[in-house]
């Protein structure tokens, strides 16, 4: 049954984890058909990575409840420095970027990390306003790299030092 949209819905993070493995995979699942973005860290594959192993990870859930129903809408992540973060495009445009935003730098705060790094497409105007506001900045150069589907993209490397 899908989200009555017209309705008000909540919206909470989780951490993800083994109770909701099945409804995880399913948004994953759709993320994939919705985004050729997760390919983009396995393209990646080979390319020189910051150094920035052995540091705390987390994957959170964000979940959507409305009367009976509760399931993950988005995924977002830190792991070596890398910040990650998709939202099902229903559910974009709702300030849910900037809340999953807040909570991962909260964390990776609390962890006391240094840095955050990510990698974004050069044409995802909307994501590189949103990162410039939490004060990622350009570094390096732009690299273009085709994903398996074929497309020709290019990745703009972006770091925030907390």
């Amino acid at each position: 049954m899908p989200f009555d949209m017209t309705q008000p819905i909540t919206f909470s993070f989780e951490e993800a984890g083994m109770q909701r493995v099945v409804a995880w995979q399913a948004l994953i699942e759709l993320l994939m058909q919705e985004t050729d973005t997760f390919m983009i860290g396995s393209v990646r594959q080979g390319q020189d990575e910051p150094e920035m192993s052995h540091q705390p990870a987390i994957t959170l859930l964000l979940i959507a409840e409305q009367d009976e129903m509760s399931q993950p809408v988005g995924i977002s992540s830190i792991a070596d420095g890398e910040l990650g973060i998709a939202i099902l495009q229903q559910f974009q445009g709702a300030g849910l970027g900037q809340a999953s935003m807040d909570t991962l730098i909260d964390w990776a705060q609390q962890m006391s990390l240094e840095s955050l790094w990510l990698d974004v497409q050069t044409d995802n105007q909307v994501a590189i306003h949103l990162y410039q506001k939490y004060d990622f900045k350009n570094v390096g150069e732009v690299t273009a790299i085709e994903l398996p589907n074929g497309r020709k993209t290019e990745l703009q490397r972006m770091l925030k030092v907390l």
